[in-house]
């Protein structure tokens, strides 16, 4: 029997559907007890299409392995709207090994933590959070005393979307592009050319206030092109995490001439 579009819409369906009321579902194999999270058709492990929903609110995973997001490699919205985090492995029993993401973290202490997971297991509980219009599950450190656990302050997060209270970009940007003339200046000239060509549009429809995330796109890989030009332009060099606080073009100008 083949697995299609059709006979996986009621699973994901269902699944979300659960999230709205709290609830944390997979599919266990009727055959070998193996369990899919997230939810699929089928059994991964013996292939047996006899599946049946189980709640998982309870479960519990150590992780395998931690990433950074920062920079490029990771999504502004979301850290506006729920604080830093990382991307993590996990492992738990009797499922297969899959990736989320762990919130409540202190960003300032990955090398620690890194070092941590390879002397001993650390334990993860997941939690459903509303991220932009549906409910997903992440996960966080089970021990809530843990060291390395860190709620950030609600008063510093903001709905994703949201603008500042004017409704406006923030005035240093706005004074930053307003100030640089890339008609008279090569710099902004310079990077002006660089984030053409790595985003692939018309120079002509860029200006300092352009927002590289806003206005042209949100893609890692793109603004990894443009940045490693810039570089090889102006022979300087800006770091992901650098960039990572950089939003209009004007910014970009400004770090350049900043470096060099």
């Amino acid at each position: 029997m083949d697995m299609t579009k059709k006979d996986m819409e009621p699973i994901v369906k269902n699944y979300y559907l659960a999230l709205e009321e709290g609830k944390i579902f997979g599919r266990k194999c009727t055959d070998c007890g193996h369990i899919e999270f997230p939810p699929y058709l089928c059994c991964n492990e013996c292939g047996c299409l006899d599946t049946e929903w189980v709640e998982l609110n309870d479960m519990r995973g150590y992780i395998t392995q931690v990433l950074p997001t920062v920079g490029a490699f990771g999504d502004p919205d979301f850290r506006k709207q729920h604080g830093d985090y990382w991307a993590i492995g996990i492992r738990i029993d009797g499922m297969d090994h899959f990736c989320s993401s762990l919130i409540h973290i202190d960003p300032e202490r990955y090398d620690e933590f890194d070092k941590r997971i390879d002397r001993e297991q650390v334990w993860v509980k997941p939690v459903i959070i509303q991220d932009e219009d549906v409910k997903v599950v992440v996960w966080e450190l089970e021990d809530d005393a843990d060291p390395f656990k860190k709620i950030p302050d609600p008063s510093t997060l903001m709905l994703v979307g949201a603008p500042d209270e004017s409704g406006e970009p923030a005035e240093e940007s706005k004074a930053a592009a307003a100030d640089i003339d890339p008609s008279t200046d090569p710099i902004a000239q310079s990077v002006l050319e660089c984030a053409a060509d790595a985003y692939g549009v018309d120079i002509s429809t860029l200006t300092m206030a352009t927002d590289i995330r806003e206005d042209l796109s949100n893609e890692s890989m793109k603004m990894i092109v443009m940045i490693s030009e810039i570089e090889d332009e102006l022979d300087v060099t800006i770091e992901i995490q650098e960039a990572s606080l950089l939003n209009t073009l004007a910014d970009f100008v400004l770090k350049v001439k900043e470096k060099m």
